[in-house]
Protein backbone atom coordinates (compact mmCIF):
# COMPACT_ATOMS: atom_id res chain seq x y z
CA UNK A 1 0.00 0.00 0.00
CA UNK A 2 1.31 3.66 -0.87
CA UNK A 3 0.69 6.11 1.60
CA UNK A 4 1.74 9.85 1.65
CA UNK A 5 2.63 11.30 5.05
CA UNK A 6 1.45 14.40 5.70
CA UNK A 7 3.91 17.86 5.46
CA UNK A 8 6.30 18.10 8.38
CA UNK A 9 7.46 21.28 9.70
CA UNK A 10 10.86 22.58 8.45
CA UNK A 11 13.94 21.91 10.07
CA UNK A 12 15.83 25.34 10.49
CA UNK A 13 18.79 24.70 7.47
CA UNK A 14 20.15 26.47 5.45
CA UNK A 15 18.18 26.46 2.05
CA UNK A 16 19.43 24.28 -0.42
CA UNK A 17 20.09 21.53 2.46
CA UNK A 18 19.22 18.37 2.46
CA UNK A 19 16.43 17.52 4.94
CA UNK A 20 15.65 13.45 5.07
CA UNK A 21 15.33 12.30 0.98
CA UNK A 22 14.77 15.64 -0.74
CA UNK A 23 16.22 18.78 -1.14
CA UNK A 24 14.04 21.78 0.26
CA UNK A 25 12.43 23.52 -3.21
CA UNK A 26 14.44 27.04 -3.77
CA UNK A 27 11.87 29.89 -4.22
CA UNK A 28 12.82 32.06 -6.89
CA UNK A 29 14.78 35.34 -5.97
CA UNK A 30 12.68 38.07 -6.59
CA UNK A 31 13.55 40.58 -9.42
CA UNK A 32 16.40 43.24 -9.09
CA UNK A 33 17.68 41.63 -5.74
CA UNK A 34 20.83 39.72 -4.91
CA UNK A 35 21.44 36.41 -3.32
CA UNK A 36 22.52 37.07 0.42
CA UNK A 37 25.82 36.11 1.93
CA UNK A 38 26.54 35.85 5.34
CA UNK A 39 29.39 34.33 7.79
CA UNK A 40 29.53 30.92 7.37
CA UNK A 41 27.06 30.88 4.00
CA UNK A 42 27.73 30.39 0.53
CA UNK A 43 27.43 32.07 -2.43
CA UNK A 44 23.78 31.66 -3.28
CA UNK A 45 22.51 30.74 -0.15
CA UNK A 46 19.39 32.27 1.74
CA UNK A 47 19.18 32.34 5.30
CA UNK A 48 17.02 29.80 7.04
CA UNK A 49 13.30 30.60 6.51
CA UNK A 50 10.24 30.71 9.06
CA UNK A 51 9.06 27.68 11.07
CA UNK A 52 5.94 28.07 8.30
CA UNK A 53 7.86 26.60 5.35
CA UNK A 54 7.13 22.54 4.80
CA UNK A 55 9.23 20.15 3.14
CA UNK A 56 8.15 18.13 0.38
CA UNK A 57 5.89 15.47 1.17
CA UNK A 58 8.36 11.64 1.59
CA UNK A 59 6.72 8.87 -0.13
CA UNK A 60 7.49 5.33 1.50
CA UNK A 61 6.01 2.23 0.82
CA UNK A 62 4.55 0.26 3.80
CA UNK A 63 3.86 -3.35 2.99
CA UNK A 64 0.62 -4.15 4.31
CA UNK A 65 1.04 -8.11 5.26
CA UNK A 66 4.23 -10.25 5.55
CA UNK A 67 5.65 -11.73 2.36
CA UNK A 68 6.60 -15.34 2.32
CA UNK A 69 10.14 -16.24 1.32
CA UNK A 70 9.72 -19.66 -0.31
CA UNK A 71 13.11 -21.50 -0.87
CA UNK A 72 13.23 -23.73 -3.85
CA UNK A 73 12.72 -27.08 -3.12
CA UNK A 74 15.62 -29.65 -2.21
CA UNK A 75 16.69 -31.55 -4.88
CA UNK A 76 14.52 -34.88 -4.04
CA UNK A 77 15.19 -39.10 -5.77
CA UNK A 78 12.85 -38.72 -8.76
CA UNK A 79 10.19 -41.05 -8.47
CA UNK A 80 10.03 -44.33 -10.57
CA UNK A 81 8.32 -44.00 -13.91
CA UNK A 82 5.86 -46.87 -13.67
CA UNK A 83 5.00 -46.48 -16.82
CA UNK A 84 8.47 -48.18 -18.55
CA UNK A 85 7.81 -51.00 -15.83
CA UNK A 86 4.29 -51.52 -17.43
CA UNK A 87 5.74 -51.66 -20.93
CA UNK A 88 8.04 -54.57 -19.29
CA UNK A 89 5.35 -56.09 -17.84
CA UNK A 90 3.50 -56.17 -21.60
CA UNK A 91 6.22 -57.09 -23.29
CA UNK A 92 6.59 -60.20 -21.03
CA UNK A 93 3.22 -61.24 -20.99
CA UNK A 94 3.75 -60.55 -25.43
CA UNK A 95 7.01 -63.07 -24.61
CA UNK A 96 5.21 -65.72 -22.86
CA UNK A 97 2.24 -65.78 -25.07
CA UNK A 98 4.64 -65.87 -28.39
CA UNK A 99 6.37 -69.29 -26.70
CA UNK A 100 3.32 -71.17 -25.51
CA UNK A 101 0.22 -70.38 -27.76
CA UNK A 102 -0.33 -71.26 -31.61
CA UNK A 103 1.03 -68.13 -33.83
CA UNK A 104 -0.48 -69.55 -37.22
CA UNK A 105 -3.56 -71.17 -38.63
CA UNK A 106 -3.43 -73.05 -41.58
CA UNK A 107 -1.56 -70.87 -43.73
CA UNK A 108 -2.62 -67.60 -42.13
CA UNK A 109 -1.03 -65.96 -38.47
CA UNK A 110 -3.46 -66.31 -36.08
CA UNK A 111 -4.49 -62.87 -34.00
CA UNK A 112 -1.66 -63.53 -31.40
CA UNK A 113 0.78 -63.96 -33.71
CA UNK A 114 0.13 -60.52 -35.51
CA UNK A 115 0.10 -58.85 -31.99
CA UNK A 116 3.21 -60.14 -30.52
CA UNK A 117 5.62 -62.35 -32.76
CA UNK A 118 8.02 -59.86 -33.32
CA UNK A 119 7.14 -56.83 -31.58
CA UNK A 120 6.89 -58.38 -27.97
CA UNK A 121 11.34 -58.61 -28.61
CA UNK A 122 11.51 -55.29 -30.01
CA UNK A 123 9.92 -53.49 -27.22
CA UNK A 124 12.53 -55.33 -25.08
CA UNK A 125 15.16 -54.25 -27.68
CA UNK A 126 14.29 -50.54 -27.00
CA UNK A 127 13.92 -50.81 -23.18
CA UNK A 128 17.21 -52.72 -23.08
CA UNK A 129 18.93 -49.24 -24.20
CA UNK A 130 16.48 -47.43 -21.50
CA UNK A 131 17.38 -49.68 -19.30
CA UNK A 132 21.28 -47.87 -20.40
CA UNK A 133 20.12 -44.89 -19.92
CA UNK A 134 18.88 -45.26 -16.59
CA UNK A 135 22.41 -46.75 -15.43
CA UNK A 136 24.08 -44.11 -16.64
CA UNK A 137 21.74 -41.15 -15.01
CA UNK A 138 19.93 -40.49 -18.20
CA UNK A 139 22.65 -38.53 -19.63
CA UNK A 140 25.91 -38.47 -21.99
CA UNK A 141 28.88 -40.06 -19.91
CA UNK A 142 31.40 -37.57 -19.26
CA UNK A 143 34.85 -38.72 -20.23
CA UNK A 144 36.15 -38.74 -16.54
CA UNK A 145 33.55 -41.27 -15.55
CA UNK A 146 33.96 -42.94 -18.38
CA UNK A 147 35.66 -45.89 -17.54
CA UNK A 148 33.47 -46.39 -14.56
CA UNK A 149 30.52 -46.71 -16.56
CA UNK A 150 31.86 -48.94 -19.23
CA UNK A 151 33.17 -51.27 -16.61
CA UNK A 152 29.42 -51.50 -14.85
CA UNK A 153 28.15 -52.13 -18.03
CA UNK A 154 30.76 -54.66 -19.50
CA UNK A 155 30.07 -56.51 -16.22
CA UNK A 156 26.17 -56.46 -16.72
CA UNK A 157 26.55 -57.67 -19.97
CA UNK A 158 28.78 -60.52 -18.68
CA UNK A 159 26.68 -61.35 -16.10
CA UNK A 160 23.56 -61.32 -18.52
CA UNK A 161 24.83 -63.64 -21.39
CA UNK A 162 26.61 -66.36 -18.93
CA UNK A 163 23.00 -66.24 -17.68
CA UNK A 164 21.87 -66.77 -21.43
CA UNK A 165 24.66 -69.47 -22.24
CA UNK A 166 23.64 -71.95 -18.96
CA UNK A 167 20.13 -71.73 -20.25
CA UNK A 168 21.75 -72.39 -23.75
CA UNK A 169 23.85 -75.20 -22.23
CA UNK A 170 20.18 -77.10 -20.55
CA UNK A 171 18.65 -77.34 -23.90
CA UNK A 172 15.40 -77.22 -22.13
CA UNK A 173 12.68 -75.90 -24.63
CA UNK A 174 12.34 -74.58 -28.43
CA UNK A 175 13.06 -71.53 -27.18
CA UNK A 176 15.95 -68.97 -28.51
CA UNK A 177 17.10 -67.78 -25.81
CA UNK A 178 17.89 -63.95 -26.28
CA UNK A 179 20.01 -63.35 -23.06
CA UNK A 180 23.10 -64.31 -24.58
CA UNK A 181 22.51 -61.94 -27.38
CA UNK A 182 21.63 -58.84 -24.70
CA UNK A 183 24.37 -59.62 -22.84
CA UNK A 184 26.61 -58.55 -26.28
CA UNK A 185 24.30 -55.44 -26.40
CA UNK A 186 25.36 -53.89 -23.30
CA UNK A 187 28.95 -54.56 -23.41
CA UNK A 188 28.41 -52.94 -27.14
CA UNK A 189 27.09 -49.85 -25.29
CA UNK A 190 30.16 -48.58 -24.36
CA UNK A 191 30.71 -46.21 -27.07
CA UNK A 192 27.23 -45.55 -27.11
CA UNK A 193 27.00 -44.15 -24.06
CA UNK A 194 29.27 -41.46 -24.94
CA UNK A 195 27.77 -39.89 -27.74
CA UNK A 196 25.27 -37.03 -27.23
CA UNK A 197 21.04 -37.73 -27.70
CA UNK A 198 21.17 -36.40 -31.06
CA UNK A 199 23.45 -38.26 -32.35
CA UNK A 200 22.29 -41.39 -30.67
CA UNK A 201 18.80 -40.99 -32.21
CA UNK A 202 20.73 -40.00 -36.28
CA UNK A 203 22.68 -43.28 -35.57
CA UNK A 204 20.11 -45.45 -34.49
CA UNK A 205 18.00 -44.35 -37.89
CA UNK A 206 21.06 -44.76 -40.19
CA UNK A 207 21.77 -48.40 -38.83
CA UNK A 208 18.08 -49.45 -39.57
CA UNK A 209 19.10 -49.23 -42.95
CA UNK A 210 22.84 -49.59 -42.93
CA UNK A 211 22.57 -52.92 -40.66
CA UNK A 212 20.32 -54.82 -42.91
CA UNK A 213 22.35 -54.18 -46.02
CA UNK A 214 25.84 -54.58 -44.50
CA UNK A 215 24.41 -58.06 -42.67
CA UNK A 216 23.04 -59.57 -46.20
CA UNK A 217 26.36 -58.87 -47.89
CA UNK A 218 28.00 -60.40 -45.72
CA UNK A 219 25.63 -63.57 -45.36
CA UNK A 220 25.36 -63.68 -48.79
CA UNK A 221 29.61 -64.28 -49.05
CA UNK A 222 29.52 -67.38 -45.55
CA UNK A 223 28.04 -70.52 -45.73
CA UNK A 224 24.80 -71.42 -44.80
CA UNK A 225 24.76 -71.81 -41.03
CA UNK A 226 23.16 -73.93 -38.69
CA UNK A 227 20.30 -72.16 -36.10
CA UNK A 228 21.81 -72.74 -33.04
CA UNK A 229 21.15 -71.56 -29.26
CA UNK A 230 24.48 -70.44 -27.67
CA UNK A 231 25.64 -71.95 -25.02
CA UNK A 232 28.90 -72.81 -23.05
CA UNK A 233 29.85 -75.55 -25.76
CA UNK A 234 29.70 -73.68 -28.67
CA UNK A 235 31.87 -71.22 -26.97
CA UNK A 236 34.58 -74.10 -26.29
CA UNK A 237 34.24 -76.14 -29.73
CA UNK A 238 33.60 -73.30 -32.06
CA UNK A 239 34.01 -70.12 -31.24
CA UNK A 240 34.42 -68.19 -34.40
CA UNK A 241 30.71 -69.88 -34.88
CA UNK A 242 29.36 -68.52 -32.14
CA UNK A 243 30.13 -64.74 -33.10
CA UNK A 244 29.03 -64.67 -36.25
CA UNK A 245 25.63 -65.93 -34.60
CA UNK A 246 25.50 -63.72 -31.85
CA UNK A 247 26.38 -60.87 -34.04
CA UNK A 248 24.90 -61.62 -37.52
CA UNK A 249 23.16 -64.81 -38.00
CA UNK A 250 21.35 -65.50 -35.15
CA UNK A 251 17.90 -65.06 -33.78
CA UNK A 252 18.50 -61.88 -32.75
CA UNK A 253 21.33 -60.43 -34.69
CA UNK A 254 23.34 -57.83 -32.50
CA UNK A 255 24.42 -55.84 -35.55
CA UNK A 256 21.02 -55.24 -36.95
CA UNK A 257 19.93 -55.06 -33.17
CA UNK A 258 22.11 -52.14 -32.39
CA UNK A 259 19.25 -49.81 -33.77
CA UNK A 260 16.90 -50.84 -31.26
CA UNK A 261 19.79 -50.13 -28.71
CA UNK A 262 20.73 -46.93 -30.09
CA UNK A 263 17.04 -45.65 -30.24
CA UNK A 264 16.18 -46.90 -26.33
CA UNK A 265 18.75 -44.80 -25.02
CA UNK A 266 18.05 -41.70 -26.66
CA UNK A 267 14.56 -42.46 -25.61
CA UNK A 268 15.71 -42.85 -22.18
CA UNK A 269 17.32 -39.21 -21.76
CA UNK A 270 14.17 -37.84 -22.92
CA UNK A 271 11.69 -36.03 -19.93
CA UNK A 272 9.30 -39.40 -19.50
CA UNK A 273 7.67 -37.13 -16.93
CA UNK A 274 6.00 -35.39 -19.16
CA UNK A 275 2.63 -35.96 -21.04
CA UNK A 276 3.84 -34.14 -24.21
CA UNK A 277 6.80 -36.34 -24.56
CA UNK A 278 4.61 -39.39 -23.90
CA UNK A 279 2.09 -37.98 -26.49
CA UNK A 280 4.64 -37.95 -29.16
CA UNK A 281 6.14 -41.26 -28.39
CA UNK A 282 2.72 -42.77 -29.13
CA UNK A 283 1.72 -40.87 -31.82
CA UNK A 284 5.44 -41.04 -33.64
CA UNK A 285 5.67 -44.62 -32.84
CA UNK A 286 2.06 -45.61 -34.54
CA UNK A 287 3.35 -43.53 -37.47
CA UNK A 288 6.37 -45.06 -37.77
CA UNK A 289 4.77 -48.16 -38.25
CA UNK A 290 2.41 -48.05 -40.45
CA UNK A 291 4.68 -45.89 -42.62
CA UNK A 292 6.91 -49.17 -42.34
CA UNK A 293 3.99 -51.43 -43.10
CA UNK A 294 2.54 -49.34 -46.09
CA UNK A 295 6.12 -48.97 -47.80
CA UNK A 296 6.90 -52.83 -47.58
CA UNK A 297 3.23 -53.76 -49.05
CA UNK A 298 3.61 -51.30 -52.06
CA UNK A 299 7.47 -52.56 -52.29
CA UNK A 300 5.86 -56.38 -52.91
CA UNK A 301 3.33 -55.80 -54.53
CA UNK A 302 3.17 -53.28 -56.92
CA UNK A 303 6.93 -53.00 -57.55
CA UNK A 304 7.00 -56.41 -58.08
CA UNK A 305 9.19 -57.77 -55.18
CA UNK A 306 6.94 -60.35 -53.90
CA UNK A 307 7.47 -62.33 -57.29
CA UNK A 308 11.33 -61.67 -57.48
CA UNK A 309 11.48 -63.18 -54.49
CA UNK A 310 9.59 -66.47 -55.28
CA UNK A 311 11.77 -66.79 -58.39
CA UNK A 312 14.86 -66.16 -57.00
CA UNK A 313 14.55 -67.53 -53.81
CA UNK A 314 16.24 -71.04 -54.28
CA UNK A 315 13.83 -72.61 -51.69
CA UNK A 316 11.30 -74.87 -51.67
CA UNK A 317 7.44 -72.94 -51.81
CA UNK A 318 6.38 -74.57 -49.14
CA UNK A 319 9.05 -73.06 -47.46
CA UNK A 320 8.60 -69.84 -48.77
CA UNK A 321 5.12 -69.89 -47.91
CA UNK A 322 6.34 -70.75 -44.35
CA UNK A 323 8.80 -67.76 -44.32
CA UNK A 324 5.95 -65.56 -45.52
CA UNK A 325 3.60 -67.26 -42.30
CA UNK A 326 5.46 -67.24 -39.34
CA UNK A 327 8.64 -64.88 -40.48
CA UNK A 328 12.25 -66.23 -40.87
CA UNK A 329 14.21 -66.88 -37.28
CA UNK A 330 16.18 -63.63 -36.96
CA UNK A 331 17.04 -63.12 -40.77
CA UNK A 332 15.81 -63.67 -44.06
CA UNK A 333 17.71 -65.50 -46.93
CA UNK A 334 20.83 -63.73 -48.69
CA UNK A 335 19.40 -65.11 -52.42
CA UNK A 336 17.70 -62.21 -53.38
CA UNK A 337 18.05 -58.50 -52.65
CA UNK A 338 14.21 -58.33 -52.08
CA UNK A 339 14.23 -59.85 -49.63
CA UNK A 340 15.26 -56.12 -47.73
CA UNK A 341 11.59 -55.47 -48.63
CA UNK A 342 9.75 -57.43 -46.51
CA UNK A 343 8.47 -56.85 -43.00
CA UNK A 344 8.11 -60.25 -41.71
CA UNK A 345 8.61 -60.85 -38.07
CA UNK A 346 12.39 -61.56 -37.04
CA UNK A 347 13.24 -60.16 -40.40
CA UNK A 348 15.87 -57.67 -39.37
CA UNK A 349 15.29 -55.98 -42.79
CA UNK A 350 14.96 -51.97 -42.79
CA UNK A 351 11.10 -52.38 -42.71
CA UNK A 352 10.77 -54.76 -40.41
CA UNK A 353 13.30 -52.70 -37.67
CA UNK A 354 11.39 -49.70 -38.72
CA UNK A 355 7.73 -51.30 -37.92
CA UNK A 356 8.85 -52.65 -34.57
CA UNK A 357 11.24 -49.50 -33.51
CA UNK A 358 7.57 -47.70 -34.33
CA UNK A 359 5.09 -50.34 -31.85
CA UNK A 360 7.99 -50.25 -29.46
CA UNK A 361 7.51 -46.26 -29.07
CA UNK A 362 3.86 -46.63 -29.10
CA UNK A 363 3.57 -49.20 -26.61
CA UNK A 364 5.93 -47.42 -24.42
CA UNK A 365 4.24 -43.85 -24.97
CA UNK A 366 0.30 -45.30 -23.94
CA UNK A 367 2.15 -46.57 -20.87
CA UNK A 368 3.74 -43.54 -19.70
CA UNK A 369 0.41 -41.64 -20.98
CA UNK A 370 -1.33 -44.66 -18.57
CA UNK A 371 1.14 -42.90 -15.40
CA UNK A 372 -0.06 -39.23 -16.43
CA UNK A 373 -4.13 -40.61 -16.34
CA UNK A 374 -3.53 -42.41 -13.02
CA UNK A 375 -1.83 -39.38 -11.20
CA UNK A 376 -4.57 -36.82 -12.37
CA UNK A 377 -7.10 -38.98 -11.12
CA UNK A 378 -5.36 -40.43 -7.75
CA UNK A 379 -7.75 -39.03 -5.71
CA UNK A 380 -11.29 -40.10 -7.91
CA UNK A 381 -12.95 -43.69 -8.22
CA UNK A 382 -11.48 -44.11 -11.83
CA UNK A 383 -7.61 -43.46 -11.30
CA UNK A 384 -7.84 -46.14 -8.26
CA UNK A 385 -9.24 -48.74 -11.17
CA UNK A 386 -6.77 -47.58 -13.45
CA UNK A 387 -3.84 -47.85 -10.67
CA UNK A 388 -5.14 -51.33 -9.45
CA UNK A 389 -5.16 -52.67 -13.12
CA UNK A 390 -1.67 -51.41 -13.59
CA UNK A 391 -0.04 -52.81 -10.63
CA UNK A 392 0.65 -56.41 -11.24
CA UNK A 393 1.99 -55.32 -14.61
CA UNK A 394 4.45 -52.80 -13.29
CA UNK A 395 5.72 -55.55 -10.49
CA UNK A 396 6.40 -58.38 -13.18
CA UNK A 397 7.83 -55.62 -15.32
CA UNK A 398 10.39 -54.94 -12.71
CA UNK A 399 11.74 -58.35 -12.33
CA UNK A 400 11.32 -59.46 -15.74
CA UNK A 401 14.62 -61.09 -15.66
CA UNK A 402 13.64 -63.32 -13.21
CA UNK A 403 10.56 -64.49 -15.12
CA UNK A 404 12.07 -64.91 -18.27
CA UNK A 405 14.48 -67.94 -16.99
CA UNK A 406 11.60 -69.25 -14.73
CA UNK A 407 9.65 -68.88 -18.22
CA UNK A 408 12.21 -70.74 -20.15
CA UNK A 409 12.40 -73.42 -17.54
CA UNK A 410 8.48 -73.70 -16.75
CA UNK A 411 7.80 -74.38 -20.85
CA UNK A 412 10.43 -76.70 -21.21
CA UNK A 413 9.51 -78.89 -18.55
CA UNK A 414 6.03 -78.95 -19.41
CA UNK A 415 5.86 -79.50 -23.14
CA UNK A 416 2.77 -81.55 -23.74
CA UNK A 417 0.64 -79.00 -21.59
CA UNK A 418 -2.66 -77.43 -23.39
CA UNK A 419 -1.16 -73.91 -25.17
CA UNK A 420 -3.80 -71.83 -23.59
CA UNK A 421 -3.30 -73.74 -20.13
CA UNK A 422 0.47 -72.85 -20.15
CA UNK A 423 0.18 -69.41 -21.01
CA UNK A 424 -2.33 -68.41 -18.20
CA UNK A 425 -0.28 -70.18 -15.75
CA UNK A 426 2.88 -68.72 -16.47
CA UNK A 427 0.93 -65.02 -17.45
CA UNK A 428 -1.25 -65.06 -13.91
CA UNK A 429 1.94 -66.38 -11.84
CA UNK A 430 4.20 -63.88 -13.20
CA UNK A 431 1.42 -60.89 -12.15
CA UNK A 432 0.50 -62.49 -8.53
CA UNK A 433 4.03 -63.27 -7.50
CA UNK A 434 5.19 -60.34 -9.16
CA UNK A 435 2.87 -57.99 -6.77
CA UNK A 436 3.58 -60.48 -3.65
CA UNK A 437 7.84 -60.23 -4.20
CA UNK A 438 7.64 -56.64 -4.54
CA UNK A 439 5.38 -55.86 -2.15
CA UNK A 440 7.69 -57.92 0.51
CA UNK A 441 11.00 -58.46 -0.62
CA UNK A 442 10.99 -55.80 -3.40
CA UNK A 443 13.66 -56.55 -6.00
CA UNK A 444 13.50 -59.93 -7.76
CA UNK A 445 16.34 -61.80 -7.12
CA UNK A 446 18.31 -62.18 -10.13
CA UNK A 447 17.77 -58.53 -10.51
CA UNK A 448 19.32 -57.93 -7.14
CA UNK A 449 21.92 -60.78 -7.63
CA UNK A 450 23.61 -58.70 -11.06
CA UNK A 451 23.30 -55.40 -8.90
CA UNK A 452 25.30 -56.61 -6.45
CA UNK A 453 27.93 -58.20 -8.64
CA UNK A 454 27.93 -54.74 -10.70
CA UNK A 455 28.35 -53.13 -7.58
CA UNK A 456 30.83 -55.27 -6.19
CA UNK A 457 33.51 -55.46 -9.12
CA UNK A 458 32.53 -51.96 -10.21
CA UNK A 459 31.27 -49.36 -7.86
CA UNK A 460 29.65 -46.48 -9.11
CA UNK A 461 31.02 -43.21 -9.88
CA UNK A 462 30.01 -40.49 -7.35
CA UNK A 463 28.23 -37.73 -8.93
CA UNK A 464 29.57 -34.98 -10.61
CA UNK A 465 28.35 -31.31 -11.13
CA UNK A 466 26.94 -30.42 -14.70
CA UNK A 467 29.91 -30.71 -17.59
CA UNK A 468 32.32 -27.93 -17.92
CA UNK A 469 33.82 -26.01 -20.70
CA UNK A 470 36.44 -27.93 -20.85
CA UNK A 471 34.79 -31.14 -21.14
CA UNK A 472 32.69 -30.05 -23.61
CA UNK A 473 35.76 -29.20 -26.04
CA UNK A 474 36.43 -32.70 -25.86
CA UNK A 475 32.64 -33.92 -27.14
CA UNK A 476 33.15 -34.27 -31.08
CA UNK A 477 36.51 -35.91 -30.47
CA UNK A 478 34.75 -38.50 -27.69
CA UNK A 479 31.99 -39.06 -30.20
CA UNK A 480 34.34 -39.71 -33.13
CA UNK A 481 36.45 -42.33 -30.76
CA UNK A 482 32.85 -44.04 -29.41
CA UNK A 483 31.78 -44.50 -33.52
CA UNK A 484 34.89 -45.49 -34.53
CA UNK A 485 35.21 -48.05 -31.78
CA UNK A 486 31.72 -49.87 -32.38
CA UNK A 487 32.66 -50.14 -36.01
CA UNK A 488 35.92 -51.63 -35.45
CA UNK A 489 34.44 -54.41 -33.21
CA UNK A 490 31.68 -54.86 -35.75
CA UNK A 491 34.27 -55.71 -38.37
CA UNK A 492 36.52 -57.50 -36.76
CA UNK A 493 33.29 -59.86 -36.16
CA UNK A 494 32.94 -60.12 -39.38
CA UNK A 495 36.50 -60.65 -40.19
CA UNK A 496 35.82 -63.53 -37.89
CA UNK A 497 33.27 -64.77 -39.75
CA UNK A 498 34.72 -64.72 -43.20
CA UNK A 499 38.04 -66.54 -41.90
CA UNK A 500 36.86 -68.51 -39.43
CA UNK A 501 32.89 -69.79 -40.63
CA UNK A 502 30.72 -71.75 -38.44
CA UNK A 503 31.23 -75.59 -38.66
CA UNK A 504 27.41 -76.23 -38.19
CA UNK A 505 25.71 -77.89 -41.14
CA UNK A 506 23.56 -76.22 -43.18
CA UNK A 507 20.00 -74.94 -42.20
CA UNK A 508 19.71 -71.05 -43.18
CA UNK A 509 16.29 -71.21 -41.77
CA UNK A 510 14.16 -72.38 -39.31
CA UNK A 511 11.75 -73.89 -41.99
CA UNK A 512 14.58 -75.67 -43.64
CA UNK A 513 15.03 -76.83 -40.14
CA UNK A 514 11.62 -78.22 -39.81
CA UNK A 515 11.73 -79.71 -43.23
CA UNK A 516 14.68 -81.27 -42.45
CA UNK A 517 13.80 -82.77 -38.63
CA UNK A 518 10.55 -84.22 -40.77
CA UNK A 519 12.01 -85.88 -43.29
CA UNK A 520 14.13 -87.42 -40.72
CA UNK A 521 11.89 -88.65 -38.51
CA UNK A 522 9.70 -89.95 -41.26
CA UNK A 523 12.97 -92.12 -42.52
CA UNK A 524 13.31 -93.58 -38.46
CA UNK A 525 9.44 -94.09 -38.84
CA UNK A 526 9.27 -95.91 -41.96
CA UNK A 527 8.88 -99.89 -41.14
CA UNK A 528 9.37 -101.05 -45.08
CA UNK A 529 12.88 -100.26 -44.92
CA UNK A 530 13.93 -101.77 -42.01
CA UNK A 531 16.53 -99.42 -40.88
CA UNK A 532 16.50 -96.59 -38.54
CA UNK A 533 16.59 -92.63 -40.24
CA UNK A 534 19.28 -90.76 -38.75
CA UNK A 535 18.95 -87.03 -38.23
CA UNK A 536 20.21 -85.03 -40.64
CA UNK A 537 23.17 -82.03 -39.24
CA UNK A 538 21.08 -79.33 -40.43
CA UNK A 539 17.93 -80.22 -38.39
CA UNK A 540 18.17 -78.86 -35.11
CA UNK A 541 15.48 -79.74 -32.27
CA UNK A 542 15.30 -76.50 -31.07
CA UNK A 543 14.37 -74.53 -33.88
CA UNK A 544 12.43 -77.20 -36.04
CA UNK A 545 10.03 -77.68 -33.31
CA UNK A 546 8.39 -74.20 -33.32
CA UNK A 547 10.64 -72.25 -35.46
CA UNK A 548 8.00 -69.25 -35.01
CA UNK A 549 7.39 -68.99 -31.54
CA UNK A 550 11.01 -69.15 -30.85
CA UNK A 551 11.48 -66.33 -32.94
CA UNK A 552 8.73 -64.62 -30.93
CA UNK A 553 10.40 -62.49 -28.28
CA UNK A 554 13.11 -64.19 -25.87
CA UNK A 555 13.36 -60.87 -24.73
CA UNK A 556 13.13 -60.64 -21.79
CA UNK A 557 16.45 -59.90 -19.94
CA UNK A 558 16.87 -56.21 -21.13
CA UNK A 559 14.43 -55.61 -19.39
CA UNK A 560 16.34 -56.95 -16.08
CA UNK A 561 19.15 -54.83 -16.81
CA UNK A 562 17.18 -51.91 -16.32
CA UNK A 563 15.68 -53.87 -13.35
CA UNK A 564 18.71 -53.76 -11.62
CA UNK A 565 20.19 -49.93 -12.62
CA UNK A 566 21.33 -47.95 -9.86
CA UNK A 567 21.46 -44.77 -10.85
CA UNK A 568 19.95 -41.62 -8.84
CA UNK A 569 17.43 -41.26 -11.26
CA UNK A 570 14.72 -44.13 -10.62
CA UNK A 571 12.53 -43.89 -14.18
CA UNK A 572 11.34 -47.06 -14.51
CA UNK A 573 14.85 -48.67 -13.43
CA UNK A 574 15.25 -50.72 -9.91
CA UNK A 575 17.32 -48.08 -8.89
Amino acid sequence: MITTEPPRPRTPYATGAVTHRYPAPRPPAAPGTRPVTGPGMRSGMRPAAGPSAVDAPTVRFIPTRQVEVVAPPAATKASRVRGVDVARGLALLGMIAAHTLPLTAGDQPTLVGRLVNGPAAALFGVLAGLSVALLTGRRRVETDTARQHARRLAVRGLAIGTIGLALGQAELSSIDVILTYYGVLFVLAVPLVLLSTRVLAGLGAALVVVAPVTNHLLRAQLPPTELLDPSFTMLVTDPGGLLTTLLFTGAYPVWPWLAYLCVGIAVGRLRLDRTRTAAALALGGAALATVAAISSALLLQVAGGLGQVLTTTGLDPEEVASLFVEGPNGVTPATSWWWLAVSLPHSSTPFDLARTIGTSLAVLGLALLLDRLVARLADRTPGRVLGAIRAPLAAAGSMTLTFYVLHVVVTGLAPGTDPWVLFGVQAVGALAAGMAWQRFLGRGPLEAGVARLVDAVAPAPSKTSAPTTSRRVGAGLASAVAIGALLVAVTAGAGVALAFPSTGAPASTSAESEASEDESADAGTAEDTGTTGTAEPGATGDAAEDPAADAGGTDADSADAGESADTGTDSGDDG
